[in-house]
C-alpha cells in the first residue's frame, strides 16, 4: 500500500487535479533529488520549498506522482525559471536482488553478512535510471516519479526564482535562489575523476557496426554524459586501439597501433572536455586467476624474454604517438589492475619495465598492497584501506605520489559508496571526504558494465553461483536508452558532491580552516558522515553564501 508523501505541515503547494475524463485524479508532492524512492511504498521525505545552486551546475527536484491511471496523459511546464534551461526526465525503477553485505559482496555472499546499513531489505525495485521526456507524457504505471532539472549556466545571474511546475492542472511552487559562486568546468586542473566505460558494448547493445561513424557518434554521446558528470579522464583500453590482439588484453603476436583510430578518439575528447588520457592496462592476471603470482602481456608472461618484447612493441609505439602529439603531461599509465601481496614482486618488476619503455609517464593503479612503495605513481585504495592505512599513504604522497581512491564491490556496510541499495547521500559525501583528506581523484570500475539488463537483473554475476553476485548498482552507474546513455540518480548526486568539492576547494582558499570545520560538520571520515539530507542543505547553503 503507497504511504503518499503528502503532509499537512509541509508549507510546499500540492493540489490535487480535478476530476474529469480527460484529467485523471493524483496526487504529487516535490520531493527532494537525495531520497531514494520505490514502486510501492514511500516514507515521508523532505519535500524542498527553497532550492539553492551554484552557476555551472544542474539543480533537480522530484517529483512524485501517486494514483494515476496507466495510460493517462501527463502535460509537463515550468514556469519562472528566468534565464535557466529546464528539463524533464521520467525516472524508472531498477531491481535490487541481494542486498550488499556488511563486508561487502552481497548477503549471499557468507552467512554474518547481514548488513543493517542499507535503505531496504531485498528483494525491491528503486527508482534510479533518468529516461529523458518531452511534454506531453503518457503514464505507464500508477506511481511515477519525474525529474525536473534547470540547467544553470556559469553566465546566469544570480538571484532568487519563484518557480512553478505544472503536471496537468497541478501546481507545484518552490523557491531557487541562483548564487554567484560558480563551479569550475571539469577539466585539467578539477579534481581527478574516471568511470570506465565498456566500449563494445556502446556498438552491440544498439546493434552498431564497430567503429563506423554512428558508433563514434555513440561514444560522442557517452563522453558527454560522463563530461557532465565531472568526469575528466577516459580509459582508452589498448585492445580497442591495438590490431591484430584479443580483448583482455589477450593473445596477440604483433600488436599494432591503430594510430588513425586513436588519434580520432582524442579529438573527440578534446572537443568533449577530457583531459586525462588514461592508457588501459598493459598486463593482466596470468589465466584470469585472481591468486596467479604473474601477469600476462598479450598472452605471455610479461618478466619473460617474450612478455618483454611484446610489452616493448606496444611502450614503444605508443610513446612514439605520445610524443608526436604531445600528450606526455596528459597521458597516464595503467599496468595491471589490483596486484595483491601473492603477485606483488611480478609487479614491481613490470612496472619498472614500462617505465624503461615509456619514460616520463606516470602510472596509475587501483592498488591492494601497501608492499608496492615505489612502484606506483597514483596510488588508488579503496575508501576503507586509505582511510585504514592513512598514515602509509600520506608518507608516499610526501614522496611525490599522489593518492586517488576507489569502490567497487567493497566496502560494504556504512563506508562510502554508490550501490543501489545505499542512500544517494552516500555517492554525494564521497566528494566532501575527499577533500576532507585532501585526495586527487576518484575511480570506478562501472559506467556501463554489466553483463545482463540492468532493469532486470540487479545483481550482476562475476562468477558462478549466486554467492559470486555483485552488489546492485556496482557495475554501472549508467544506463541504456532508447538511443543513447541515461544518466542515474546515483550519478547525478555523485556530480553534486564533486561540484560542492571544488567549491570547498575555493573557500579553503580563501579560509582554511572555515573550510576544514564545514566539512566536519558533515563528514568526519569515508565511514562517519550524516544521512540528515536537511544537515547537508543547510552546509551546502553556507558554503555558497561564504563563496558570495
Amino acid at each position: 500500500m503507497l504511504r503518499t508523501l503528502l503532509a499537512a505541515t509541509l508549507a510546499v503547494l500540492c493540489l490535487h487535479t480535478p476530476e474529469a475524463q480527460d484529467a485523471p485524479a493524483f496526487k504529487a508532492v516535490l520531493v527532494d533529488e537525495l531520497v531514494r524512492l520505490y514502486p510501492d511504498a514511500n516514507e515521508p521525505a523532505p519535500s524542498p520549498t527553497h532550492l539553492h545552486t551554484p552557476r555551472g551546475s544542474h539543480a533537480g527536484v522530484h517529483v512524485l506522482l501517486a494514483g494515476l491511471t496507466a495510460g493517462a496523459e501527463l502535460q509537463l511546464a515550468a514556469g519562472g525559471a528566468d534565464g535557466l534551461e529546464t528539463r524533464w526526465y521520467r525516472m524508472l525503477d531498477v531491481p535490487v536482488d541481494l542486498n550488499t553485505g556488511i563486508h561487502g559482496w552481497t548477503t549471499a555472499r557468507r552467512p554474518d553478512n547481514e548488513n543493517p546499513h542499507v535503505t531496504r531489505k531485498a528483494p525491491f525495485r528503486t527508482f534510479d535510471a533518468l529516461e529523458p521526456v518531452t511534454s506531453p507524457l503518457q503514464a505507464n504505471t500508477a506511481t511515477t516519479v519525474l525529474r525536473a532539472e534547470f540547467a544553470v549556466p556559469a553566465s546566469a545571474k544570480p538571484g532568487r526564482r519563484e518557480i512553478t511546475l505544472r503536471v496537468n492542472t497541478t501546481e507545484l511552487k518552490f523557491s531557487l535562489t541562483v548564487h554567484a559562486a560558480t563551479v569550475p568546468p571539469a577539466g585539467k586542473d578539477t579534481f581527478g575523476y574516471t568511470n570506465w566505460m565498456d566500449w563494445g558494448w556502446g556498438a552491440g547493445q544498439f546493434g552498431l557496426e564497430p567503429w563506423s561513424e554512428k558508433h563514434w557518434d555513440m561514444l560522442r554521446r557517452y563522453v558527454r554524459l560522463m563530461v557532465r558528470g565531472r568526469q575528466n579522464a577516459f580509459c582508452i583500453w589498448l585492445w580497442m586501439i591495438f590490431d591484430g590482439v584479443t580483448p583482455g588484453p589477450g593473445p596477440g603476436e604483433n600488436p599494432t597501433l591503430n594510430r588513425e583510430r586513436l588519434r580520432k578518439l582524442v579529438k573527440l575528447l578534446d572537443e568533449e572536455g577530457i583531459w586525462w588520457l588514461e592508457g588501459g592496462h598493459l598486463a593482466a592476471r596470468a589465466n584470469g586467476e585472481w591468486f596467479a603470482d604473474h601477469f600476462h602481456v598479450w598472452g605471455k608472461r610479461g618478466t619473460s624474454p617474450e612478455g618483454n618484447d611484446l610489452l616493448a612493441l606496444t611502450c614503444r609505439q605508443l610513446m612514439e604517438e605520445i610524443k608526436a602529439n604531445g600528450w606526455e603531461a596528459r597521458w597516464i599509465q595503467h599496468v595491471t589492475d589490483e596486484p595483491i601481496p601473492e603477485n606483488a614482486q611480478d609487479y614491481r618488476v613490470l612496472t619498472g619495465m614500462v617505465r624503461k619503455y615509456m619514460p616520463g609517464i606516470r602510472t596509475i593503479d587501483a592498488v591492494m598492497d601497501t608492499s608496492l612503495a615505489g612502484s606506483v605513481d597514483i596510488w588508488v585504495p579503496k575508501v576503507h584501506e586509505y582511510q585504514q592505512q592513512r598514515q602509509f599513504y600520506e608518507a608516499q604522497r610526501k614522496n611525490g605520489d599522489s593518492i586517488w581512491v576507489y569502490t567497487c564491490l567493497h566496502p560494504g556496510g556504512r563506508w562510502m559508496n554508490r550501490l543501489l541499495d545505499f542512500e544517494p547521500l552516500r555517492p554525494l559525501l564521497i566528494g566532501w571526504a575527499c577533500e576532507l583528506y585532501g585526495i586527487d581523484g576518484f575511480l570506478h570500475w562501472g559506467l556501463n558494465q554489466w553483463n545482463a539488463d540492468p532493469f532486470k537483473v540487479g545483481n550482476q554475476a562475476h562468477g558462478p553461483g549466486v554467492e559470486r553476485s555483485l552488489p546492485a548498482g556496482d557495475t554501472h552507474i549508467a544506463y541504456s536508452g532508447h538511443s543513447g546513455p541515461w544518466s542515474s540518480q546515483r550519478m547525478e548526486a555523485h556530480r553534486l558532491g564533486f561540484e560542492d568539492l571544488e567549491l570547498l576547494r575555493l573557500l579553503k582558499r580563501k579560509d582554511a580552516g572555515a573550510a576544514q570545520a564545514l566539512i566536519k560538520s558533515i563528514v568526519r571520515g569515508f565511514d562517519d558522515y550524516t544521512l540528515d539530507i536537511t544537515e547537508y542543505r543547510a552546509a551546502r547553503e553556507k558554503l555558497l553564501l561564504v563563496l558570495q
